[in-house]
């Protein structure tokens, strides 16, 4: 399993791949309709590319319709995913 990140420098481009893989204990399961992936990830990776989790707040965005996969990437949403209405911040 791979981390993808949308860069924002365009609207609509696809997220690419994340150089660094920081995540730990990744798994997907598909029931019911319904895709889950879970994983683990230090609040504090060190990576200059990941957001800290440990001194910082963010808004999350939770994609509700997802869109087509392969093993090569992800496309763009069916629908417009939910951002949070307040950061969130991540604890011990």
């Amino acid at each position: 399993m791979n981390v993808y990140r949308w860069t924002g420098n365009r609207r609509f481009s696809p997220p690419t791949k994340d150089a660094v893989q920081n995540m730990k204990n990744a798994s997907v399961t598909y029931d019911n309709g319904m895709l889950t992936l879970s994983f683990q990830r230090a609040r504090n990776t060190s990576d200059v590319m990941d957001w800290r989790f440990d001194t910082d707040c963010y808004y999350f965005i939770f994609p509700v319709d997802g869109g087509p996969h392969t093993n090569t990437g992800i496309s763009r949403h069916i629908s417009t995913p939910i951002i949070s209405s307040e950061k969130i911040c991540i604890s011990e």
